[in-house]
């Protein structure tokens, strides 16, 4: 039987917090070389404001981060007093500068070591309600996997059962032969068991215990990625 592995992105691979951090710095800087003032007005929590609002009005935006921070600097430089066309155009390129910080990851130890390995024997995928590109040359981890599915591209976001769906479907194999690793117990751990795959709980450092209302269990639990290959085993013999 043919085994897809599929992996989460964000604290599954990377630790997120510092790439955004980053990012929301370098954005800072980028607003305030082509319009000095803007942040001070319209800066993080300015645009937390923004957010909250767009959702209300449209929320299935949440399962597309990309086009609702495109809402957001939209919206924000509209406010700041740019023309309409004009405040478009410039959030489109701030989007796009962002975008390139947002693949400014720092893997976790032993990523490419566990993959390479993984590579070997099974089929690799992503699963992602992020918008970080794991093809992306900064990244480095693209020549690892078949494809990505993201939340963005498809309009719906885990743990709805689509993607997984999605992915299983793109690869040409059934649900159940999925194994999706990944380190949040509802979108991951719940989302795989919703579309029928099974799921492996990166409990990065025994960090945490499985909550009681989160719902079903994964099939195995690590602490290290270094344990992954062992729990696929496990489970696929």
């Amino acid at each position: 039987m043919t085994v897809l592995i599929t992996f989460d992105l964000d604290n599954t691979l990377w630790d997120v917090s510092p790439v955004i951090v980053r990012a929301e710095y370098a954005m800072e800087s980028w607003f305030e070389e082509r319009f000095p003032g803007f942040y001070l007005q319209f800066g993080g929590d300015a645009q937390q404001a923004m957010r909250q609002t767009i959702l209300e009005q449209d929320p299935a935006l949440i399962a597309d981060l990309t086009r609702l921070r495109l809402s957001i600097y939209q919206r924000a430089l509209k406010a700041f007093g740019l023309p309409t066309e004009e405040a478009n155009m410039v959030a489109q390129s701030a989007l796009a500068h962002f975008c390139e910080w947002r693949q400014k990851v720092d893997l976790f130890p032993h990523v490419s070591d566990v993959l390479a390995e993984l590579h070997q024997d099974y089929r690799l995928a992503v699963i992602t309600n992020g918008n970080a590109d794991v093809f992306h040359p900064y990244v480095g981890l693209g020549h690892y996997f078949e494809f990505a599915v993201r939340a963005d591209q498809y309009g719906v976001a885990k743990p709805a059962p689509d993607l997984f769906q999605h992915a299983a479907n793109q690869a040409g194999v059934a649900a159940e032969s999925l194994i999706h690793v990944g380190d949040h117990p509802i979108d991951d751990v719940l989302g795989a068991a919703n579309a029928g795959a099974r799921s492996i709980w990166f409990n990065r450092h025994g960090a945490r215990r499985w909550g009681e209302d989160w719902g079903t269990r994964s099939h195995a639990e690590i602490h290290s990625l270094l344990e992954l290959p062992s729990a696929i085993q496990a489970l696929t013999q």
